[in-house]
């Protein structure tokens, strides 16, 4: 039986911080909450069992980039290679902010 650790690092996507990205939103609002969002997105995540590690570099208080490990055991462990994207993507569509990291 195979055993495997999964990496995905996601890098902070700056020109989702742009002004003009917040359209129709009250641009000192939305600047306030995104690091809140940010925490709520690797809550979630340590939830579903994988391990975050936030850069220590940040900007505007949100990490640069964000490590997502998930141990993988069993014969078919390759074919969970895009799981941990999937899973992150969808974590942080539901909560808004999907295009925040790339």
């Amino acid at each position: 039986m195979g055993k495997m650790k999964l990496y995905q690092q996601f890098d902070l996507n700056l020109n989702a911080l742009k002004i003009d990205a917040f359209r129709g939103i009250d641009i000192l609002k939305a600047i306030n909450e995104i690091p809140v969002l940010v925490e709520k997105l690797i809550r979630d995540l340590l939830e579903d069992g994988y391990i975050v590690i936030e850069s220590s570099a940040r900007h505007m208080g949100i990490p640069r980039s964000i490590t997502v490990v998930k141990d993988f055991t069993g014969p078919f462990v390759t074919k969970f290679s895009a799981k941990v994207r999937n899973d992150f993507d969808a974590v942080s569509k539901a909560i808004g902010i999907e295009k925040l990291f790339e």
